[in-house]
């Protein structure tokens, strides 16, 4: 006799009720467990490259009153290291010490910049102007998870370089749903590290739609796993599972070669759904 499954309402992540340093590297470990799972690596396909050694460099972190991001954190130079700060606060104060950019994004800043293409770029001017940033205040307002980064703009040319992201998840009171959110926002700092040197406009609508249909189908796939896992299923359909189903009908499953492409009948889809909200 299977296990009986339990139907829940899908519930309504806060930030009012902060995930504990201890539930967030759980969080952390269960998104790695589950990135080792042949299923869920069958599911993702390709998407799957980087995500898991973006997850591996995710540092929980703990909010402290009247402090940067960080400075209580044990390792005094984790600034210097491949480490993407993970918290569960929606609200953070940092400054150029936290943007700087991490080893492995000046590796392929620099590599990308050795291009005639860029001839008169420097990643060191680009480096410094970063590390040079005032402290600021970062609020994520009443979403569920953001992942925050910053960009620097090479005027007279359309190129645009990411620094190091933060990675924030609301408390949903589901660990399920908790680390699903965490894979969506891993899969957007994994742009960020994976490939810092863009020439599109960052907040361009369109190029912010398509790494969202990615992060929403990666939230779906871990959503359902961890979500069975635990044998519970949603009421209704949550936010990835609306994103998911337009993408999933116009561009296909995941692993089709135009999954996320972003064109007319996908944003009137998502128009008429009412879900156009998800990247404007």
């Amino acid at each position: 006799m299977r296990d009986e499954l339990y139907i829940i309402n899908p519930p309504t992540s806060s930030y009012d009720n902060p995930i504990s340093l201890d539930s967030l590297k759980y969080m952390k470990d269960k998104l790695l467990g589950a990135l080792e799972n042949p299923e869920i690596l069958d599911k993702l396909g390709a998407v799957a490259l980087g995500l898991y050694d973006t997850a591996q460099m995710l540092e929980p972190m703990e909010w402290v009153e009247g402090e940067e991001l960080g400075d209580s954190h044990p390792d005094s130079d984790w600034t210097d290291k491949n480490i993407i700060p993970l918290i569960g606060c929606d609200k953070f104060v940092i400054s150029g010490k936290q943007m700087s950019h991490m080893p492995v994004q000046k590796a392929k800043i620099d590599e990308a910049l050795a291009s005639d293409k860029y001839a008169g770029v420097y990643g060191n001017e680009i480096y410094d102007q970063i590390k040079a940033s005032p402290v600021m205040t970062k609020e994520a307002g009443k979403l569920t998870g953001s992942c925050h980064t910053s960009f620097s703009m090479v005027t007279d040319m359309d190129l645009y370089i990411y620094s190091r992201p933060v990675v924030s998840v609301a408390n949903s009171g589901l660990m399920a749903i908790n680390v699903a959110t965490l894979s969506h926002e891993t899969d957007h700092a994994r742009d960020y590290v994976m490939d810092p040197v863009v020439e599109i406009y960052p907040k361009d609508d369109r190029a912010r739609l398509c790494s969202e249909l990615r992060a929403y189908a990666v939230g779906k796939v871990f959503q359902d796993h961890l979500m069975y896992e635990d044998r519970m299923m949603l009421r209704y359909p949550s936010l990835s599972d609306q994103v998911e189903k337009v993408r999933r009908e116009i561009n296909g499953p995941i692993t089709s070669e135009d999954a996320f492409a972003v064109h007319e009948d996908i944003i009137q889809r998502l128009e008429q759904a009412g879900l156009s909200y998800i990247y404007r």
